[in-house]
Order: C-alpha cells, then structure tokens, then sequence
C-alpha cells in the first residue's frame, strides 16, 4: 500500500540547499530519502527503540453529549 499527500513541516532552507546541489527538486528529494528509509529498514535505527506513542499529543475531540455524573 502507498502513502500518499502526507504533509510534515520539514526544514526548508536545508532541503531546498540539498535538492538544489543534487539538481532535483525538494519533492523528488524527500521521495527519494524516503524511498531509501523505508528499502534500507533504516527506521529502527534512525529512531532507536523508543517509545513514539506520546510524541504528538492526540487531538483533541469535541464531544457533544457527556457522561453527567
């Protein structure tokens, strides 16, 4: 399955240098970093084994009807 049309801020200045030096864009250049991460298993690695479940705070969910107790 692909993953498509995710949007992450990421560094501008840095990719915009990167992709410039390699002669692509910064799309193609994130695509290909990505494809590399991803063929290489390179995740476990890059982030170790923490634990990632409380890196983002879960949205916050408007709830219409609550429990009144």
């Amino acid at each position: 399955m692909a993953i498509k049309n995710i949007v992450v801020p990421l560094e501008v200045e840095y990719l915009q240098k990167a992709a410039k030096e390699r002669g692509i864009s910064r799309s193609k250049l994130v695509r290909v970093v990505m494809e590399k991460v991803v063929n290489d298993e390179l995740v476990a690695e890059i982030l170790g084994e923490s634990d990632l479940s409380n890196f983002e705070p879960p949205l916050q969910r408007y709830r219409r009807f609550r429990d009144r107790a």
